[in-house]
Parts: structure tokens; C-alpha cells; sequence
């Protein structure tokens, strides 16, 4: 079914941005977009909000097709049929365009926020690296800078951590959380630790220094991606 949700996620994908940076985009200094008014418009917990124009402008889509599946736009150097239903949204880039996008990773910044192993999710591209031959065409797909020596002797500060959004995580498995700001408007948390386990109402996480288990309300998660390995640029 194609759905505000769906069209504002695939535009998303499209312009290579999350969240928090959608937010940034669409900001201006009398009409702030906080990361929640992004979240609950693409999980679709409401289809309305004063916000839409600016998102459809930072997006480079038309408010019509965005809202309704409507009209077609021209943006920059690439075309963008706006045709709704499944057909969706079409951007056409020039080959070597293309290939480049394909061969580069988008590495998101994150900031130590504190001892008890949380960072602040920043969310910007603060840098590009070579696809590994394991993300290759892997849909949304990054890396992070690990911050902090919470995660040693696993991971350690500033190593290169390949995150795979879509690939199951499992018990054992290490992942990168991202839990909601307890203010809205404030900015995201986010840590790369150790799946213990997940229930019904809590996810367990644990790092290795020092030792210590983490109990996140699964309420409180935004996200929950596999990590797959790691490297330097």
C-alpha cells in the first residue's frame, strides 16, 4: 500500500538521509523539525504535520506527490517521476554517478556523551569508505567510528565498525542501538554493544569494559542494526 510513511522513507533513502538529518535539512530558525516529528511521520503514527513543506523541500520532492502520490518534479541534475502507487519515486543519475554511490560507504558521526558507555547519535555523513565485498548492495548499509574504550578489547576507539540494518540480529551478536531522546528535540543516544538477549518488554546489552549490562525499555528503541565486522580506511 503506498502510504505517506512509505513515500517519505523511500524519499529519504533516496536523498541519503536518517532521521536526525532529515530534521536538520528541513529546519529553519522560526520552524525547528525535531528527529520525533520525522520518527512519527515515517512510522506512520500520524499523517499530518505543519512541517510536510519543509520536508518535501530538504527532500527535493513536491509536497503533492509526497502527501498523495501526485505530480512530478525536477530537481538538480536528475529527473524525479513522481508517479504514486508502487512505482514510487525514480531519480536517474548519470552512470558514473551511480557507480561511485555503489563503491562508497557512508560512515554517520556519533560523539561520547559520557562513562556510562552512551553516545549522542549525530547522524551526519562525516565521511565516505569503500564498500566491503560483504555490504555490497546491502540497502542501507553504514559505518560508524567507535567511541570510547567501553567495547575493548573488541572494538577500539576510532575503528572502522560496518553496520547491516537488514541482517537478523541474534543473541551474541554485536549491534549498535539507537534509543528515542527523552526530550523531544533533544538528540538521539546511541552505543555499540553486545546482544545478551531480548524479551517481550526489554533488550539486554553488555559491554566488555568495564563489565557491564545495559536493561533498554524496548519501547524506548528506535533501532537495533547488526554490526559485521569492522576495518580501517
Amino acid at each position: 500500500m503506498d502510504t505517506l510513511a512509505k513515500r517519505l522513507a523511500e524519499a529519504m533513502a533516496r536523498a541519503r538521509l536518517n532521521q536526525p538529518g532529515l530534521a536538520r535539512a528541513a529546519s529553519s530558525a522560526d520552524q525547528p523539525v525535531t528527529q520525533q516529528t520525522v520518527h512519527n511521520l515515517v512510522s506512520g503514527q500520524t499523517t499530518h504535520s505543519k512541517h510536510l513543506p519543509a520536508l518535501a523541500d530538504a527532500l527535493g520532492v513536491s509536497l503533492e506527490w509526497l502527501t498523495r502520490g501526485e505530480q512530478a518534479l525536477k530537481t538538480g541534475t536528475g529527473q524525479i517521476a513522481a508517479t504514486g502507487g508502487e512505482a514510487g519515486l525514480h531519480l536517474a543519475r548519470s552512470p558514473a554517478a551511480t557507480a561511485s554511490m555503489m563503491t562508497r560507504l557512508r560512515v554517520l558521526g556519533m560523539a561520547e556523551c559520557g562513562p556510562d558507555g552512551w553516545s549522542l547519535w549525530n547522524g551526519d555523513v562525516i565521511d565516505t569508505v569503500p564498500t566491503p565485498s560483504g555490504l555490497a548492495g546491502a540497502p542501507g548499509a553504514y559505518a560508524v567510528y567507535a567511541v570510547g574504550s567501553s567495547m575493548e578489547p573488541r572494538y577500539y576507539e576510532g575503528e572502522l565498525i560496518f553496520i547491516h540494518p537488514g541482517k537478523p540480529v541474534t543473541a551474541g551478536s554485536f549491534v549498535l542501538v539507537q534509543i528515542r531522546p527523552e526530550h523531544e528535540g533533544d538528540t538521539p543516544r546511541a552505543m555499540v554493544k553486545r546482544l545478551v538477549k531480548r524479551t517481550a518488554s526489554k533488550t539486554v546489552v553488555e559491554q566488555f569494559n568495564p563489565a557491564k549490562k545495559f536493561d533498554i525499555r524496548n519501547d524506548d528503541i528506535v533501532s537495533l542494526h547488526r554490526v559485521v565486522g569492522s576495518g580501517e580506511s
